[in-house]
C-alpha cells in the first residue's frame, strides 16, 4: 500500500540532472553528501537494505523507482522501501526516498552512490560519511580488476577527516572525544548507566553525521561499547533478567578502556 507521502512521477526527475547524475541544486538542498558504496552487478539485499533503513530514517514510507538515462528520465514508479521487487534489479537505476530527502543512484555495476541529508543518511549509511568513504575506497583496491574504473570514483569522495587509531589521537571537542570521555566519566563513578548510555549513543550518532572516522584498535573499542549498550536498558521498566546492569556496564567499559589506554 502506498504510503500518505507518495510522490508524484515527475518528483524524482529534480534529484539528477541532465546527464544522469546527482543534481546540484538537489543536493545543496538541506546540505545532502554522497557515499560511495559497493554493489554488484545487479541490486541485491545489502544495497536495498540501505534505501530502507535511510527511508525509515528520513520518515518515508515510499520509494520512486526510475530508470535515468542520458538526458531524459523515464517515470518513475511508487514502491513501498520493503517491496521485494527492489530486489535484482539492473542499472542504470534510481531509488528515491518519496520525500526526497535522499536516495540510492546505481548508475553501473560495481558501485552505487547513496546521498541524502543527514538524516536520510544516518540510516542509509550508518558508518558515517567519511568512513563509509574510507571503506569504499578499501573496496575498490580489490574490485579494480573486475569493475574497472572504481579509481575515479573513490578519488572523487575522499574522506574529509583522519582516521583515528588510538583514544590519545581524538581531540577532545569532538564527538568521538566525548564518547571516550563519557566512557571514562561512568568507570570513574561520575555518571548513572543510564546518563553514559543516552550520552554516548547521541555522541555516536553525531559522531557518524559529521563524518569523524576511527580505525582499529580505536574502531573496534566503540564497536564493542555500542554492543554493550544493545544489552543494556536504559529504561528500568524494560529491563529483563538477562539485561546488563549499572555495575556490569560500568565494570565491561573499565575492562575495555583497560586495554587502549
Amino acid at each position: 500500500m502506498v504510503g500518505s507521502n507518495e510522490g508524484r512521477a515527475g518528483d524524482a526527475t529534480a534529484v539528477l540532472d541532465g546527464r544522469g547524475t546527482f543534481s546540484e541544486q538537489w543536493l545543496s538542498a538541506g546540505g545532502k553528501k554522497i557515499v560511495p558504496v559497493p554493489a554488484g552487478s545487479l541490486t541485491d539485499g545489502s544495497l536495498v537494505r540501505r534505501v530502507i533503513e535511510g527511508c525509515r530514517a528520513a520518515g518515508a514510507d515510499v520509494v520512486l523507482v526510475m530508470r535515468p538515462s542520458a538526458g531524459a528520465a523515464a517515470p518513475a514508479d511508487s514502491l513501498p522501501p520493503t517491496d521485494p521487487g527492489l530486489v535484482a534489479l539492473p542499472p542504470p537505476l534510481l531509488l528515491a526516498a518519496a520525500n526526497l530527502e535522499g536516495a540510492v543512484l546505481f548508475p553501473r555495476p560495481g558501485y552505487a552512490l547513496v546521498a541524502g541529508t543527514s538524516v536520510f543518511l544516518a540510516g542509509a549509511a550508518a558508518e558515517g560519511v567519511d568512513q563509509g568513504r574510507a571503506r569504499f575506497a578499501r573496496y575498490v583496491r580489490a574490485a579494480e580488476p573486475e569493475w574497472p574504473g572504481l579509481k575515479a570514483t573513490a578519488r572523487s569522495f575522499p574522506p574529509g577527516h583522519v582516521a583515528w587509531k588510538h583514544p590519545e589521537d581524538v581531540p577532545v571537542d569532538t564527538a568521538t572525544g566525548r564518547q571516550l570521555a563519557l566512557m571514562r566519566d561512568v568507570a570513574a563513578g561520575h555518571c548513572t548507566g543510564a546518563e553514559f548510555a543516552v550520552g554516548w549513543l547521541d555522541a555516536r550518532r553525531r559522531s557518524q553525521q559529521q563524518g569523524e572516522r576511527v580505525r582499529d584498535p580505536l574502531e573496534t573499542l566503540l564497536d564493542r561499547v555500542f554492543s554493550l549498550l544493545e544489552d543494556y536498558s536504559i529504561d528500568p521498566q524494560f529491563k529483563e533478567p538477562d539485561d546488563l546492569s549499572d555495575d556490569g556496564l560500568k565494570n565491561a567499559v573499565i575492562r575495555l578502556l583497560h586495554k587502549v589506554e
